[in-house]
């Protein structure tokens, strides 16, 4: 190896080939992480840092908090979810990281994210169990006109 360089998107690495001596440039660049998302309906899908930060916005309109934190927050939960050494995740598990996160900075915005996931009683449910086995609602709207 004759030369490396950190470059803004990763390492550039001038190198020497043993077998024939000549030159040549190798690029290496950080990739997106491997961790895939187990969604509700049981297909895995990539993280994607991107989405969750829309998701952050989204639920932080109008508080004051800065789209530079916001990023800061998702990348900080990816870092949390790949530190954790796991090849996939449910997504209850990404939604109570956030939860954690967002209760932090800003209650309401904290309490936004929790709608999507609160049942007609208030509380936080992330699957269909203790659900009384008649109970058409979902999310305390009822779907027929008789209830």
């Amino acid at each position: 190896m004759t030369e490396t360089r950190v470059t803004a998107d990763g390492m550039r690495r001038r190198r020497v080939c043993t077998a024939c001596k000549r030159r040549f440039t190798t690029y290496e660049k950080l990739g997106p992480p491997s961790l895939k998302v187990a969604k509700r309906d049981g297909t895995l899908e990539s993280f994607d840092g991107d989405k969750l930060f829309h998701a952050l916005q989204r639920v932080a309109a109008h508080t004051g908090i800065a789209d530079d934190d916001l990023r800061r927050v998702a990348r900080d939960i990816e870092a949390t979810l790949v530190d954790a050494g796991r090849k996939s995740v449910a997504w209850t598990d990404v939604v109570n990281i956030v939860l954690d996160r967002l209760r932090n900075i800003s209650p309401i915005a904290a309490q936004r994210f929790a709608a999507n996931y609160t049942d007609e009683t208030g509380v936080l449910r992330f699957e269909n169990e203790d659900r009384p086995a008649g109970d058409p609602r979902q999310l305390g709207l009822p779907l027929n006109e008789e209830d």
